[in-house]
């Protein structure tokens, strides 16, 4: 039986990593990678096609090499998920609650950024964390690289089918953040079933596009209110940066800041000279 879905290391398109992973890094051994277990959670067992799938859930000890960093699967190890600096101060308490569901809304640059923050800033003692990527197969593994993401810690799920809330499952008991793009909309059982499993497991769901909209129960909304690009001229010039103002909304929310998303370089820094770097909504 065909695995129900393929789940790839952003590491394998990002030519700095040569174009193949890196001998040392965490899919060195893909049967003791986050790669290699969530590869065997997929597969639907002869015979048992009614039957659900088992998740994929990180070894309570003694865990090998390749789960270095992610989320233990039975305790939350912190109150929060970090985000990039430039976001602290739009994010109410500077970073992403553990295990709560949030809204990204507007470019798909704001939700690259969510997973850039934590693949450099979180997990283990902030060495970096692992994130999940569902249902994107536009997601930009470039510029999530150029915003500071260690691609070798993004598990990327692009066509995860019919039966994705068993993938997004299986994910976000291994990982710190799962940015997910419902292929449909969410039946009442899945929202109730993963929204429990990331408060359970401390991991940051994350929602895009326009089923994610549809998607009860979102605590925080994270979106681009407007936006302007630099580097055109009149009838001439090349798109060098864009300038965008990001809006949290919900509990907590009220706040906006205007940030380079992305900067000329590629990073997300904080526009500090021509508006204020922080402004009150509502």
């Amino acid at each position: 039986m065909a695995e129900l879905a393929s789940v790839r290391s952003g590491a394998v398109e990002h030519p700095a990593a040569g174009g193949a992973p890196s001998q040392d890094g965490p899919r060195a051994d893909p049967g003791a990678s986050p790669v290699g277990a969530l590869r065997s959670a997929y597969v639907r067992p002869t015979g048992a096609q009614e039957a659900p799938l088992t998740h994929a859930a990180a070894p309570a000890s003694g865990a090998p090499d390749g789960w270095a960093g992610v989320r233990p699967g039975s305790a939350v190890s912190a109150e929060t998920v970090p985000v990039l600096p430039a976001l602290r101060d739009v994010v109410p308490g500077g970073g992403l609650r553990a295990g709560s569901v949030v809204g990204v809304d507007g470019f798909a640059s704001l939700g690259v950024a969510l997973v850039a923050g934590v693949s450099k800033y979180g997990g283990v003692e902030g060495q970096g964390g692992w994130c999940g990527v569902v249902g994107m197969p536009d997601f930009g593994v470039l510029a999530a690289a150029g915003m500071g993401a260690e691609p070798e810690r993004l598990l990327l799920v692009d066509e995860p089918g019919e039966r994705w809330p068993d993938v997004v499952a299986a994910l976000v008991e291994a990982v710190d953040l799962v940015l997910l793009r419902p292929p449909a909309v969410p039946s009442g059982a899945a929202v109730r079933r993963l929204s429990a499993l990331a408060r359970r497991h401390g991991c940051v769901l994350a929602l895009s596009g326009p089923y994610g909209r549809q998607w009860p129960g979102v605590q925080l909304r994270l979106r681009v209110a407007e936006a302007e690009w630099a580097g055109v001229g009149d009838g001439h010039g090349l798109l060098s940066a864009r300038l965008a103002r990001v809006v949290a909304e919900g509990r907590g929310g009220g706040r906006s800041a205007w940030v380079w998303l992305p900067g000329p370089d590629g990073t997300v820094t904080a526009e500090t000279t021509m508006r204020p770097a922080l402004e009150v909504v509502g």
